[in-house]
């Protein structure tokens, strides 16, 4: 952490000097999780930040740069994530993943945070999706789908997901 004393005797944050974040009380090193995908063939660059498009909704979100000329095999959200459950502890892997073909640049060289796309609030992957049948799964269903601002839950999601 920053600060500095001010000149009437109180203690000012500034900051931290680092990139580490607190998402649900578990406090992450990104360059852990930008390390981890940098092991996968085809992926150029990472960059992991905290984001919270949604006040109160903080969350882990992962911009990949796979270039579109990568050999290698298809990496999607889904590949990026099974990737990363196997190195890494479940509160460490990202809720969403952006695949990008390049990580936007500041003229200096450096990844322009500012220019990163919001991602998209899609719950599933593709084909995934299993509806609630009785009563009480629709229930706890819409009471999710309120809850965690999406636009589905089915009866086979992952909460943590």
């Amino acid at each position: 952490d920053k600060a500095r004393w001010r000149a009437d005797g109180t203690l000012e944050f500034l900051g931290r000097t680092d990139f580490q974040v607190k998402v649900r009380g578990f406090r992450i090193e990104p360059g852990e999780v930008e390390s981890a995908l940098q092991r996968l063939p085809g992926v150029a660059e990472t960059l992991v930040m905290a984001r919270e498009d949604v006040p109160g909704d903080k969350r882990l979100v992962a911009y990949v740069a796979i270039p579109s000329g990568a050999g290698g095999p298809t990496l999607d959200a889904a590949a990026l994530r099974a990737h990363l459950q196997q190195l890494l502890p479940a509160h460490m892997v990202p809720s969403t993943f952006v695949v990008m073909e390049a990580l936007p640049l500041t003229p200096n060289g450096k990844v322009d945070r500012n220019a990163l796309p919001a991602p998209t609030a899609t719950a599933l992957e593709p084909g995934r999706y299993v509806p609630p049948t009785t009563p009480t799964e629709q229930k706890l269903a819409a009471l999710w789908t309120e809850v965690l601002r999406v636009e589905r839950i089915g009866a086979e999601d992952d909460f943590f997901e």
